[in-house]
């Protein structure tokens, strides 16, 4: 997933998304809730949203309140559907980890001999 950068923190986050254009992205694992947070470089600055993750799927707290399948729906979705109606936050530019290969590799990758049919 091109926007997901890993296990990081919001101060982590906020310098990857530092210097990009408005609608760069990155969805991490949230240090408040269940779930994750997108954090988002709009015009006027840096958002932090938090996303609710249940058995029934994804969606954000107080802001849209439509049910997706996965992270990946909900970003492909907000490609197209603002946020919020006030701050018009679409997701245009997916950034990841700053490391390459980055930290969390190793969890894509089986190791020889390891049976992956699981």
């Amino acid at each position: 997933m091109l926007f997901f950068p890993g296990i990081i923190n919001r101060k982590e986050s906020e310098q990857i998304l530092e210097g990009k254009d408005a609608g760069a992205f990155i969805v991490r694992v949230s240090e408040r809730v269940w779930g994750y947070t997108l954090s988002y470089k709009g015009s006027s600055g840096l958002k932090h949203f938090l996303i609710d993750a249940s058995d029934l799927g994804y969606q954000f707290f107080g802001a849209d309140q439509t049910m997706h399948a996965s992270l990946g729906c909900l970003v492909k979705y907000h490609k197209d559907t603002p946020i919020t109606v006030t701050g018009q936050e679409k997701l245009i530019i997916p950034c990841g980890q700053l490391a390459d290969p980055p930290n969390y590799a190793d969890l894509f990758t089986s190791k020889p001999g390891e049976d992956t049919s699981s």
